[in-house]
């Protein structure tokens, strides 16, 4: 099913009204991106919009952008904010609701919000300069990489093995939420779980070798 193509005024329109009626912490923080690239004028920037629930049998990788979906988002493979228009990374994603998929990458300053919870069932990758990765909800998954990225979870975290750190929703007026509890594992634990305990020997190594893998393969797992 194809997103509706908007322009980014009334994209912003639409949005602003679907950020008006969350909770009042969620919303009032979620109002604080900025949404559309920097130093992009408006009419030169296409948006996507979907009205209700929305189901992809394979990956979702938003042609525009700037991506709205109100409602959940179901997705069978990969979800990934590489390769919109013209872009590398710099792109939006917000979901009023839940997104559910099988794996998930944010690029480079390319920002993910999703107002429900976030379940995802292989991996996620979100350790991208300048990238944003905030969810009102809980937070599932087996395999999160964030490097020095913090999430933003409003509910629960359960991750088997996690590189990164994560902070609750802040409270209207503060700039950070709590420090939430991630179950963190050694630089050592996750190369070998990712299958590169015989490349990666010290610490500083683990994230180039991971960047390159998602670049070459879109994938944090051996492929």
């Amino acid at each position: 099913m194809a997103l509706e193509t908007v322009s980014a005024g009334e994209w912003l329109e639409r949005v602003k009204r679907g950020i008006a009626i969350l909770p009042a912490g969620l919303g009032d923080y979620v109002g604080r991106f900025e949404l559309t690239p920097t130093g992009m004028p408006l009419d030169d920037i296409a948006a996507g919009f979907h009205a209700g629930d929305l189901r992809f049998d394979s990956e979702f990788r938003p042609e525009s952008l700037i991506t709205a979906v109100d409602g959940d988002l179901l997705v069978e493979g990969l979800v990934s904010t590489q390769g919109g228009e013209d872009a590398d990374g710099n792109a939006t994603l917000i979901v009023f609701g839940d997104l559910r998929c099988k794996t998930l990458i944010n690029d480079w300053a390319s920002i993910i919000i999703v107002t429900g919870d976030l379940i995802v069932e292989d991996w996620v990758f979100a350790a991208r300069e300048d990238s944003a990765l905030l969810i009102g909800g809980d937070f599932k998954t087996p395999l999160f990489i964030g490097a020095d990225i913090g999430v933003t979870v409003g509910g629960e975290i359960v991750a088997d093995y996690a590189y990164g750190y994560a902070n609750g929703v802040p409270a209207p007026g503060k700039t950070y939420g709590d420090s939430k509890a991630m179950d963190n594992r050694s630089w050592r634990e996750i190369a070998t779980r990712l299958g590169l305990g015989r490349e990666v020997t010290a610490e500083e190594e683990l994230m180039q070798a991971v960047d390159l893998r998602v670049m070459t393969t879109r994938s944090l797992l051996p492929v």
